[in-house]
């Protein structure tokens, strides 16, 4: 559904945004002036140019920083500093760079603001402007300083727009998640992807084969499982093979293996095949999970198979492989597709006629690869070793091949001149310092191209192990553009990131305030240790990473900002990221936080008493997988974090992925993941996910109270009990709701009331199906019940007042009330000065 313009005006607000204070002083500030038209050898004490051209503005914000430092130096500061910028362009290319020297006090703060009324904008890069015709519609421009190494930039912006380098397949802007990639293959074995998920009694894949000769066939299968964790120490009995629908023939000698990713190959049956075609289906009768990447038929009672090299059968006897992806019919409503835990870090296949080996040759050529190895959780950018092309292999290199590749996982090739075929690609050829663009439009002496050439524009350079920071500097009502990232961001694998564009390294209390950050390639702001800073009301846009991110800060609050379309290159990132120890006492409020690769915000491995409320999050992981819109990592199986996730609404956590062109989904609304503990959610209001509202993992004492968690596709809930860590924990007060009819209420772990108690939830599937449960040996809510969960919760119709409008407030005879649901109010979620109106459109799922 579209839930992002159902709830439209639910989610206005109308209160007046918030803000640091003003110096103390009550004295008037010291006004500076920089303007696009002045001179660093005039005094800065004007507006504008007088008329005799003797005095005026600065030209720079550099040279009005060391005017403060002489101010500072001729007897202290007694009355704030104001650096005013005029309206204009002012082209940066040196980072602006803040020593604690050039700290402001909290009565006397030093601030670089937007000239009243006025709009001045900070171009990270420079204009490009001589453009000859190379070839048909392609321009060329010549750079001396690229030829000579000074110079390299990974970004090409034309009117404020990001440009694409050129890459095969093209870029599909109409369906950019889905479209325009390759698939690597799987090798000349045909081996390399599986089917997962299957768990689940009643589920079954069916194929069609051809026998050769009537005769009783031995089965084998080749399969992964780790059941022992989850109450099964094997197979034996729990899945069975039919002929047209014939006797099941149960199969067995299906122990662990020892992993999900560890396979063997099993003789498990023996079954007659009469000759001809014939459907042969696998079913799940008794619940318990296999990994299948293949059955093999045999009549050869000798024949016995390892791996994928498949020995040949005897003379005059037959075998049938069928490869377990390959079914023509399923069941099951978590069946996956995915590629097997074998893959290498830094080979893979291609198929035929998919992957040039020309390529191998461009000298700046990069592969841009979603991995499976690692969650589906981020994507690796690689360079072309070798390719093989008896073997249709690359080999693959680079400091990001962290993870295993798979035979289905998407990628595309990028930074390769032969592939500059379309309108707005663009090639750097760094060895012949030349720029190669053909113009979406044509070029006018209006159009304004502009390379990057800083990265950290703003450096707030403190240091904590001298007791030296930077203090009390403010940047306000400055739009910020056109900056580049490096491969050494901090990006690779896991990693968040760990840079920012204002970069506030061991600074203190400094504000960030009602700036735009456009077309940028890193974080907006990085704050690095310290802490006490106010990140408000700004706007952040098109990043080639996240939004905000807090490395071991502290008391920071970071509210009523826009944050949306974040990480066109780097993916494992989020709007807002709280990571590390120290990172502890954040604010994070009142933000819109929208089209995001991955999270909307996360914290990871963060510190403690952190509260995250009032943020409107939507359309998160639209190219990740095992995701949350708000997600907690937490390595420490003990920390009770004391952190507060409240009232958000959190609308349409996508967590895609896909297995070639076949899409897979993993995604909870808010997600509690690894030993995250002591967390207290309630007052949410979570709409649209792949599993759920809500994950609790390993975590002890979380609680999850009096919250809304809306149309789970797959389920309305994970509680899993990971490594058996769980303890305490508390789900109370809840509504869950669904209209779909396949939809489960919970996946669940071994749980029992040491785990977990819960009560007084309401629980409804609007499509009139009783509660049913995955996993943890529970059937039916009546058993769930039996066991000792949810005794005085009711399954009725929570009577909302319009939900398929996005009118989730409750009527006064809502059954929800009686169990002690408190209503709240949702009209000041999201950025309080000015609401944010954009309504995208989630694609299908």
């Amino acid at each position: 559904m579209n839930s992002a313009l159902a709830i439209t005006l639910l989610l206005l607000a109308g209160a007046a945004g918030v803000g640091p204070a003003a110096g103390e002083t009550g004295k008037p500030p010291v006004v500076f002036h920089v303007a696009t038209n002045g001179n660093d050898s005039w005094s800065g004490r004007l507006p504008e140019p007088n008329r005799a051209r003797t005095d005026g503005p600065f030209a720079t914000i550099t040279r009005a920083r060391d005017a403060i430092r002489q101010l500072k130096a001729g007897g202290g500061l007694n009355a704030p500093v104001e650096v005013r910028l005029r309206g204009g362009v002012y082209t940066i290319t040196e980072t602006v760079t803040f020593l604690p020297e050039d700290s402001g006090t909290k009565e006397c703060p030093i601030s670089y603001v937007a000239a009243p009324g006025e709009r001045p904008v900070l171009r990270g890069g420079r204009r490009i402007t001589d453009w000859r015709p190379y070839q048909g519609k392609i321009l060329c421009a010549d750079l001396p300083e690229v030829k000579a190494g000074r110079w390299y930039f990974r970004q090409l912006f034309v009117d404020g727009a990001r440009q694409v380098r050129a890459r095969y397949p093209n870029f599909d802007p109409a369906n950019p998640y889905r479209k325009g990639f390759l698939y690597t293959s799987r090798d000349s074995s045909a081996f390399g992807i599986c089917v997962g998920n299957i768990h689940n009694p009643g589920d079954w894949m069916e194929y069609r084969v051809r026998v050769p000769a009537e005769g009783d066939y031995h089965a084998w299968v080749f399969y992964a499982a780790l059941n022992k964790p989850h109450g099964h120490g094997t197979m034996d009995g729990c899945s069975v093979l039919t002929v047209d629908g014939g006797e099941a023939v149960p199969l067995s000698n299906l122990p662990d293996t020892g992993g999900w990713g560890i396979y063997r190959w099993s003789r498990s049956a023996s079954l007659r095949l009469p000759a001809g075609e014939r459907v042969i289906r696998w079913q799940n009768v008794r619940g318990g999970g296999l990994n299948l990447e293949a059955f093999a038929f045999t009549n050869d009672p000798e024949w016995k198979p390892d791996g994928t090299a498949l020995p040949p059968v005897a003379e005059g006897m037959h075998i049938l492989l069928v490869q377990a992806e390959n079914f023509t019919a399923s069941h099951g409503s978590q069946l996956s597709v995915g590629g097997t835990g074998t893959g290498s870090k830094t080979e893979f296949y291609y198929a035929p006629g998919t992957f040039k080996p020309s390529w191998a040759k461009a000298t700046d050529a990069e592969i841009h690869i979603f991995q499976s190895g690692s969650c589906r959780a981020f994507k690796e950018i690689v360079s072309i070793q070798a390719v093989d092309e008896a073997a249709r292999k690359v080999t693959v290199a680079g400091p990001e091949c962290v993870a295993a590749l798979h035979a289905g996982d998407r990628y595309f090739v990028e930074n390769v001149f032969e592939e500059l075929d379309q309108p707005g690609e663009w090639y750097l050829d760094q060895q012949e310092g030349r720029l190669y663009y053909w113009p979406a439009r044509p070029l006018t002496p209006n159009t304004v191209v502009v390379a990057p050439v800083v990265s950290r524009m703003f450096d707030f350079a403190g240091d904590a192990e001298s007791g030296k920071h930077v203090e009390h500097i403010w940047l306000r009502g400055l739009t910020i553009e056109a900056t580049d990232y490096q491969p050494g961001d901090g990006c690779i694998g896991y990693g968040m990131g760990k840079e920012g564009v204002v970069h506030l390294k061991d600074a203190r209390a400094c504000v960030v305030e009602e700036c735009t950050f456009r077309e940028i390639g890193r974080y907006a702001v990085c704050a690095e240790g310290g802490g006490d800073h106010s990140i408000c009301r700004n706007e952040i846009s098109h990043t080639a990473q996240g939004g905000v991110l807090l490395l071991g800060a502290a008391r920071n609050t970071v509210s009523d900002n826009h944050i949306h379309h974040l990480g066109w290159v780097y993916k494992h990132i989020g709007g807002v990221v709280l990571e590390g120890k120290g990172t502890d006492e954040n604010v994070v409020s009142h933000n819109a936080i929208h089209d995001s690769p991955r999270y909307g915000i996360t914290l990871k491995n963060a510190g403690v008493r952190n509260v995250i409320e009032f943020n409107r999050i939507e359309r998160t992981n639209t190219e990740t997988y095992d995701t949350g819109g708000i997600e907690v990592t937490q390595h420490d199986r003990n920390q009770r974090s004391g952190s507060v996730i409240r009232n958000n609404v959190v609308i349409d956590t996508i967590g895609y992925s896909s297995v070639e062109e076949r899409p897979t989904f993993l995604s909870w609304s808010i997600y509690l993941d690894s030993f995250a503990g002591g967390y207290t959610v309630t007052n949410n209001l979570c709409i649209g996910s792949s599993h759920g509202g809500i994950m609790l993992q390993g975590g002890k004492e979380n609680r999850v109270e009096n919250n809304i968690f809306v149309n789970g596709r797959l389920n309305q809930g994970h509680i899993s009990n990971f490594a058996s860590n769980s303890e305490d924990l508390v789900l109370e007060r809840n509504i869950f709701y669904t209209t779909s009819p396949d939809a489960t209420l919970f996946n669940v772990g071994r749980l029992d009331e040491r785990v977990l108690r819960a009560e007084r939830n309401l629980y409804y599937n609007a499509s009139g199906k009783e509660p049913v449960f995955r996993g943890g040996g529970i059937p039916s809510f009546e058993e769930w019940q039996r066991r000792g969960f949810d005794q005085n919760s009711v399954v009725a119709d929570p009577l909302f007042v319009n939900p398929r409008r996005g009118n989730f407030a409750l009527r006064p005879d809502s059954p929800a009330l009686k169990l002690g649901f408190r209503p709240f109010d949702i009209k000041e979620v999201g950025p309080r000065h000015k609401p944010c109106r954009c309504q995208p459109t989630p694609p299908d799922r």
